[in-house]
C-alpha cells in the first residue's frame, strides 16, 4: 500500500455514464487528486495504515469527492494488464479494451481502494462506489506503472438496489 502515500493521480481518458457525473470535473479537465494516508494508533503507540484521504485542486474533481476515504481491500495484485504502449490519445482504445478485458478488476481478492462518493443525478443524490487500483509494469515506457479507476453506480428500483459496472478511467501515478 505504499505506492498510494501522498500519490498524485492525473487521469488521461475517463469513459462510461458512471464516469460522466462521478469522474466530471467544474473545469472540464481530466481529474487530479493526492492520496493521503491516514493512520491508526494501536495500545503502544504505533500507527496503523487505515485509510487514504483524497485532496484535490479547486475545481479537478466534484464537490461529492470533499472528505472521501478510501478503505484498502483484497489481497491480490492485477495480473492482466501488460503490454501497453507509453499513454498517446492516439492509443485510447488500446488501453479502454485492456482494461474492460480485465477480469481481475472486477474480483474482490483483487488489491485496490475502495470509496463510496455521491453526486447529484436526477431526482435527488445518487452514491457510487470507485475502486482504485495500481497497476505495476503495465505500461511500456518511462511511466510503466498505471491507476485504473472503476465505478458503479448504485440505482435506486422499487423494492432494491442495484449496482452496475458503468464508468472507468486510467492515468498515470505520480509521486
Amino acid at each position: 500500500m505504499d505506492h498510494w502515500s501522498n500519490m498524485r493521480v492525473r487521469l488521461n481518458d475517463t469513459w462510461g455514464p458512471g464516469a460522466a457525473h462521478t469522474l466530471k470535473t467544474p473545469l472540464g479537465q481530466q481529474p487530479e487528486f493526492w492520496l493521503r494516508p491516514r493512520y491508526l494508533r494501536d495500545a503502544k503507540g504505533n500507527a496503523k495504515l487505515s485509510h487514504f484521504s483524497v485532496d484535490f485542486p479547486s475545481g479537478y474533481l466534484g464537490d461529492g469527492w470533499q472528505g472521501v476515504s478510501f478503505t484498502p481491500m483484497g489481497k491480490d495484485a492485477v495480473k492482466d494488464i501488460s503490454g501497453l504502449p507509453e499513454w498517446d490519445s492516439s492509443h485510447r482504445d488500446t488501453y479502454r479494451k485492456a482494461i474492460e478485458a480485465a477480469a481481475s478488476l472486477g474480483d474482490s481478492r483483487t488489491l485496490r481502494l475502495e470509496a463510496v462518493v455521491p453526486h447529484l443525478e436526477q431526482g435527488g443524490v445518487g452514491y457510487n462506489t470507485v475502486r482504485l487500483f495500481y497497476v505495476a509494469k503495465a505500461v511500456k515506457g518511462p511511466v510503466a506503472d498505471l491507476v485504473v479507476i472503476k465505478t458503479a453506480t448504485h440505482k435506486g428500483v422499487p423494492g432494491t438496489v442495484q449496482a452496475r459496472q458503468d464508468g472507468t478511467g486510467q492515468g498515470p501515478p505520480q509521486h
